[in-house]
């Protein structure tokens, strides 16, 4: 029975280690110990009354798919609409981050950090609801750009 079980377990662990693991597909993820996120300056310059359209990486409760386009004003205020679901909020620099909170209540106030490949942004989730959740969570591009990236997300 033991040479069973030993024999299950090592080709189990074969079979792990020929398939690619889950991270190989975000091998285009920027390198957090590398890369810096982008700073007040570039997010200005970058989301200032600009049009993002983007995926994310998980599919969000109370939302259609994962394909998201948003616009944020150069005053503060943001259109995120995903499916025919249309939330409106804030958002605002702070400390080299851009945070948000909706006007909907089933969305959490978030902030995020942002790194740049090519002419893709990375949204990196700092926090949620005051609690740190560090994770990639979309990538997008200005409306109308073709990305020039490998990005990663759906």
């Amino acid at each position: 029975m033991r040479i069973w079980v030993l024999i299950f377990f090592v080709f189990g662990c074969l079979a792990m280690i020929s398939l690619p693991s889950d991270a190989s597909q975000y091998e285009a993820l920027p390198d957090l110990a590398y890369e810096q996120p982008l700073d007040a300056e570039a997010l200005k310059e970058i989301f200032s009354g600009q049009t993002h359209r983007g995926s994310y990486n998980f599919e969000r409760p109370n939302m259609d798919g994962f394909h998201f386009e948003e616009w944020t004003s150069e005053s503060g205020e943001v259109l995120h609409r995903m499916g025919d679901r249309l939330d409106m909020g804030r958002w605002e620099i702070v400390a080299d981050q851009i945070c948000y909170s909706y006007d909907s209540p089933d969305l959490l106030a978030a902030c995020f950090s942002f790194y740049q490949k090519g002419n893709c942004i990375f949204h990196y989730q700092e926090t949620v609801g005051g609690v740190v959740v560090p994770r990639f969570t979309a990538v997008s591009v200005i409306k109308g750009e073709v990305p020039n990236c490998e990005a990663p997300m759906s």
